[in-house]
């Protein structure tokens, strides 16, 4: 199978919703493969080491980031997220696309080194409703929800970065977005040309 050099980087603040997202865009689409991130935090109930992230301690991951391991990494509420550049290379010679899912500072971080990516903001309908997914997920206290919804609106604010935004207030349609604008980008003339090339070739 050709390499392949198009990714999809996914970003949302913390409880829009981004996880049960990205796991139903991939149940959809075969050709999407979850680039799994180093963190430090610890692991959720329905989360799989492996599978969600490499769940690894402190000082694991400042031994990665001295060892030049990771294409991007960031500290979020005292926790450490990380991209393996392994993870990367893998995806891409398996001619499969690469899905991101990232915070804004990792975003900016792969704007600046990967060409050829979708960058795409997941929003919740409104901040209200944010706080309440918030709440019911029952894994913060009151002290970090409010900043993790002053986060937020931080985080909305580098909407210009964006290629697409998607306000998620439904997992099916906001998946049938992102396999629309997928489907769109993998139709563009640059991505066809060489397709078109052959079944011209073909028909002298």
């Amino acid at each position: 199978m050709p390499r392949n050099d198009l990714s999809i980087v996914i970003t949302a603040p913390s409880g829009t919703g981004k996880t049960t997202v990205i796991r139903e865009l991939m149940r959809q689409m075969d050709e999407l493969e979850f680039s799994v991130s180093y963190t430090t935090r610890p692991k959720r109930p329905a989360e799989s080491d492996g599978l969600d992230y490499y769940f690894v301690s402190k000082e694991a991951f400042q031994q990665g980031i001295e060892n030049d391991e990771f294409f991007e990494w960031a500290e979020v509420h005292g926790n450490f997220y990380g991209t393996p550049k392994k993870e990367i290379d893998r995806i891409n010679d398996m001619g499969h696309i690469a899905v991101f899912d990232v915070d804004i500072q990792g975003s900016k971080t792969l704007k600046s080194k990967i060409s050829n990516a979708i960058f795409i903001l997941l929003v919740p309908p409104s901040l209200a409703i944010l706080e309440d997914r918030l709440r019911k997920r029952n894994t913060d206290s009151d002290l970090q929800i409010d900043l993790r919804l002053e986060k937020a609106v931080a985080e909305m604010r580098n909407y210009p970065l964006f290629d697409y935004i998607i306000v998620n207030d439904g997992l099916s349609e906001s998946v049938s977005l992102i396999v629309s604008i997928i489907g769109a980008v993998l139709h563009r003339t640059d991505k066809m040309a060489l397709k078109l090339e052959r079944i011209l070739e073909a028909g002298n």
